[in-house]
């Protein structure tokens, strides 16, 4: 198996996956049934060059519910082939469809996976850790597209932007945090890559995360239901119900990897 090198710049956690997910499971109550179960035809409410499963996921990554999920609310591995666990960082931890293995990432306050098929042919990468300073959001997303292709063997050079979100928001006072998201084809394949930044001014570090998702473009309609978000699903609950992702001070750090939950100046 080839191995996906860990890009030394930190990279983004789910907390835009949260609201969408938890609006879906409301509507899905309300109305005893997933909605929209034809969504060949489904539109992104962000980006008008995609549509169907690949529209869905495009807004659930940028914060926008859908209530059109085909026919299993929430979703769901159908045919677990193993489980995960993150020895430092509990809240990576999920159940993985049958046929794929993990590499866990393991450095000085960064913890992450790489889950990948066994024809290394479809990549899910999590990964949280932090840098110096205050990198560039796109720029570790076009590193991270450039490392995704080099696994894959595509040529770099080749590639079609279908899908762009960038943006910065400040969650608190002094607290930045910027983001890029991209939907991009390229060789056969079909990725999304999320790179978000928090900053403190107080503090000479920032909170980077990645998300990565990528399969042949023919199969991932599919992926992203049976694969990437039955994953992501996953990380958003504990098992009394609770969002796992929780960040009291505001900081860009989750709790569980904040050694000062209620303090944004410390980390």
């Amino acid at each position: 198996m080839k191995t996906l090198l860990t890009i030394n710049k930190p990279i983004t956690n789910l907390f835009t996956f949260v609201i969408s997910l938890l609006l879906i499971t409301a509507c899905s109550k309300e109305d005893g049934a997933a909605v929209g179960p034809d969504i060949n035809n489904a539109s992104s409410q962000l980006c008008q060059n995609v549509r169907g499963a690949e529209a869905i996921y495009w807004d659930l990554s940028n914060g926008i519910p859908r209530t059109d999920l085909p026919g299993f609310v929430p979703p769901t591995v159908r045919t677990p082939g193993g489980s995960f666990f993150h020895p430092d960082f509990p809240p990576l931890s999920f159940e993985y469809p049958a046929g794929y293995s993990t590499e866990t990432i393991r450095a000085s306050h960064s913890a992450g996976v790489n889950l990948i098929r066994q024809d290394n042919q479809v990549v899910w990468r999590w990964l949280s850790t932090t840098a110096s300073g205050f990198p560039s959001a796109r720029e570790i997303r076009q590193g991270e597209i450039q490392q995704m292709l080099q696994f894959l063997g595509v040529n770099a050079n080749n590639i079609e932007l279908l899908c762009l979100n960038e943006g910065q928001i400040n969650p608190a006072s002094g607290i930045t945090t910027r983001s890029s998201t991209a939907l991009i084809r390229s060789g056969g394949f079909t990725a999304l890559v999320a790179a978000q930044v928090t900053a403190l001014e107080s503090l000479p570090t920032s909170s980077i995360s990645i998300r990565m998702a990528v399969g042949p473009t023919a199969e991932f309609s599919q992926l992203v239901f049976d694969t990437f978000l039955a994953i992501e699903w996953q990380m958003l609950y504990r098992s009394s119900g609770g969002v796992t992702l929780d960040d009291r001070d505001g900081d860009g750090t989750p709790d569980v990897q904040d050694r000062f939950p209620d303090d944004p100046s410390r980390q």
